[in-house]
């Protein structure tokens, strides 16, 4: 992969959730897809060569790149913030242990739960959190006895949409013990729905996981920021996010 399309994949499409399609014709004719929003049309870029694939590759690329300068300029000029700047109002927060919270859980079901996961090697997880619009739940499974039987209830039932955040192998989901015994796992509609799907269904696929960030950009444009990882002095980034590869 030579600079002009490592530039384009990793520098521009991967940095900002953009999705790219390469293709090329016998005829010598590159084609590239590059779709830059959810609402918007993808823009094509051709170029014709007989040059071999990875020449092709980069003419097609360095015009895409000549291109899209205004719509990088664009990005680029937004401020980068973090999700708490951009969601500053304090959430409740419960230990899963009190029998309390679930009580009140149950009285008034809420539609839709978010579930974030931390050490999804292992089933069940290190700690999982289900958050509601108003409060979230935090439990810490124990060795032997695995997750509560509200947290089970909850999972198998199917009047409440659990939405995630999952990589592309659908951790989190599986060590919930989530997923389906087919292999072809759809999570874009209730009761499992996947925000990374959803969004590839939208903008198509991408290499790597968007990460939540990058979705809650491009959802939501009329924010006019980027969404970044939480800093620290030096432009470091905070201890806990220096080992995971999205936010």
């Amino acid at each position: 992969m030579g600079p002009s399309s490592q530039e384009l994949q990793q520098a521009v499409c991967q940095k900002y959730g953009w999705s790219i399609t390469y293709s090329h014709s016998d005829d010598g004719n590159w084609l590239v897809e590059i779709k830059t929003s959810l609402s918007k049309d993808s823009r094509v870029f051709s170029c014709q060569t007989l040059s071999g694939k990875k020449e092709g590759k980069q003419q097609v690329s360095a015009i895409a790149l000549e291109g899209l300068k205004e719509d990088i300029l664009g990005e680029e000029s937004k401020p980068v913030k973090e999700l708490l700047q951009i969601f500053p109002n304090p959430i409740l927060i419960f230990d899963s242990n009190s029998s309390e919270i679930w009580v009140n859980f149950w009285k008034e079901p809420p539609h839709v739960v978010g579930i974030d996961i931390e050490g999804n090697q292992i089933s069940p997880p290190v700690l999982i959190q289900v958050s509601t619009n108003a409060f979230t739940i935090i439990e810490v499974p124990s060795k032997n006895g695995g997750i509560s039987q509200n947290l089970k209830k909850l999972l198998q039932n199917d009047t409440i949409v659990k939405v995630f955040c999952d990589n592309f192998s659908h951790r989190d989901k599986a060590c919930l013990g989530l997923l389906s015994t087919t292999t072809h796992c759809d999570f874009r509609k209730p009761p499992i729905i996947d925000l990374e799907q959803i969004v590839a269904g939208i903008m198509g696929d991408s290499q790597v996981p968007r990460g939540l960030s990058k979705i809650i950009s491009l959802c939501m444009p009329e924010l006019n920021a980027r969404i970044g990882k939480p800093k620290t002095k030096g432009d470091k980034v905070r201890g806990r996010f220096q080992r995971i590869g999205r936010f």
